[in-house]
């Protein structure tokens, strides 16, 4: 009975210990920030992500209050960085923005998604 316990409790650790390889790319900074208020339109969205994305399956789409897409849908990473991930944007009028983005690991293939929105004020 001993031996099975043992052997139980290892194999949950192994479980756990393999999980820290199943990371996801998940949002660690955007620019603009989530809720933002800015005075000046950006001329980008960027999203810095806790590891490197894979820019084939990873999107960044931003639309206006209407749901009309107002990027220029060249999401890409960075050549010196691939966790920066950005989109470049439209001139864009005052208005509130919703930013979806959809990350997947370029390690693992694991995909998150999430959306954040900002405003530019007139």
């Amino acid at each position: 009975m001993h031996i099975k316990s043992v052997l139980a409790v290892s194999a949950v650790l192994t479980v756990a210990a393999s999980g820290v390889a199943f990371a996801h790319a998940e949002l660690k900074n955007s620019m603009p920030q989530k809720n933002a208020v800015l005075k000046a339109a950006p001329s980008e969205v960027a999203i810095d992500f806790s590891e490197e994305v894979n820019p084939k399956l990873s999107h960044i789409v931003v639309k206006d209050a209407a749901g009309k897409r107002v990027d220029k849908d060249d999401a890409h990473v960075a050549t010196s960085n691939a966790k920066h991930f950005s989109v470049d944007l439209e001139a864009l009028p005052a208005g509130e923005y919703e930013v979806s983005w959809t990350s997947v690991a370029a390690e693992d293939g694991h995909k998150l998604d999430g959306t954040f929105k900002f405003k530019i004020a007139p």
